[in-house]
């Protein structure tokens, strides 16, 4: 509306230069302005009435320090436009930097992620031109389009205990790799050896092959240890960056070193602790594309309510990750996300 402001403005100069002057040439251009701002500001209308904007990334998924490529366009009903600018706002959510910004045309265009975390992007508005690009009419859009940037990993030597790796305890997951004594599932079935039970044969298959076959149960892979993000003093920013990088770093290298854990954080969305387990790298990157849609709380004390819901379950290892950021193991400080120091586990 601007735009239309200023030339109303202009034409009532032109009306008042023509009056002093007597001149009838300002006065025809004074009324040819008007009537082309009525029609021009018709015409907007109508297109902002029918005009359909969009916002979309094609890759939703980006590594820190890479730029991604941002779709905008706007068409209307029967044809494609492109007298147009656009309002896109862009948040992280876990840092909170936030930044505006005016952009032209309906083609892609590059945003460099320095930080990690879930990016959102809003279309918040788009401008309308007429053939002119002199006037413009301007029209509120709310689309969105969100992108998830991978924190870079960096190796956190830490070191397994036996007490940690022979760890017995309740799991719906099982070894596939050594066999257990949990009779509720079956890991193999071998030759008779001498030492093994008579309970454990086999007898139907034994019939079968006129040999003594073996039963042999399954281990449950009970996790020993958990990690709670406690993001209680965090700062935005490079800090919430470097928290982020700590945490996913120290998951990676318990899962490198075949640690099964979990990792826990309030989700504000539910208003409740919720965790995720890691195995292998499918558990982690599933663990890393759900923390990295939240929303940062920083008023519940995360690690005080993990132990209230799951007070009941036993951990050889229970270790916090906090907004400074260091790693914790009860009020013991064991790393620093700018220390390379051996964790012991």
């Amino acid at each position: 509306m601007i735009s239309f402001l200023i030339g109303i403005i202009t034409a009532a100069i032109v009306f008042y230069m023509s009056m002093i002057y007597g001149n009838a040439a300002l006065a025809l251009l004074g009324c040819f302005m008007c009537v082309f701002m009525v029609l021009t500001f018709i015409a907007l209308l109508v297109k902002a009435h029918r005009a359909v904007a969009a916002i979309n990334i094609p890759i939703a998924i980006a590594t820190q320090g890479e730029s991604i490529r941002v779709s905008l366009s706007c068409r209307l009903k029967e044809a494609g436009f492109d007298g147009v600018k656009y309002r896109v706002t862009v948040k992280n959510n876990l840092s909170g930097e936030k930044s505006t910004k005016w952009l032209s045309g309906g083609s892609d265009f590059l945003y460099s992620v320095n930080l990690c975390g879930n990016y959102e992007f809003e279309l918040v508005r788009i401008k309308l031109y007429d053939f002119s690009r002199l006037f413009y009419v301007t029209k509120r859009v709310k689309k969105y389009a969100n992108v998830e940037v991978m924190p870079q990993i960096d190796e956190i030597p830490v070191r397994i205990t036996d007490r940690v790796r022979n760890f017995f305890g309740d799991s719906d997951i099982y070894d596939d790799l050594r066999p257990g004594y949990d009779p509720s599932e079956l890991f193999d079935v071998r030759e008779f050896q001498n030492g093994d039970r008579l309970q454990s044969v086999h007898w139907k298959l034994s019939a079968r092959t006129d040999e003594l076959m073996v039963k042999e149960n399954s281990l449950p892979k009970a996790c020993a240890v958990a990690i709670v993000a406690d993001l209680r003093g965090i700062k935005k920013g490079r800090q919430a960056d470097a928290f982020m990088k700590l945490l996913v770093s120290l998951s990676f290298s318990l899962m490198d070193q075949k640690c099964s854990h979990y990792v826990a954080w309030y989700d504000t969305a539910i208003n409740d602790i919720v965790r995720a387990r890691v195995d292998d790298e499918e558990g982690f990157y599933i663990f890393l594309n759900s923390f990295l849609k939240i929303k940062p709380d920083t008023k519940n004390d995360a690690l005080f309510l993990y132990e209230e819901k799951y007070r009941a379950e036993k951990l050889v290892c229970l270790l916090s990750v906090d907004g400074r950021p260091q790693i914790k193991r009860g009020e013991e400080i064991v790393g620093r996300a700018d220390e390379k120091n051996e964790i012991v586990i």
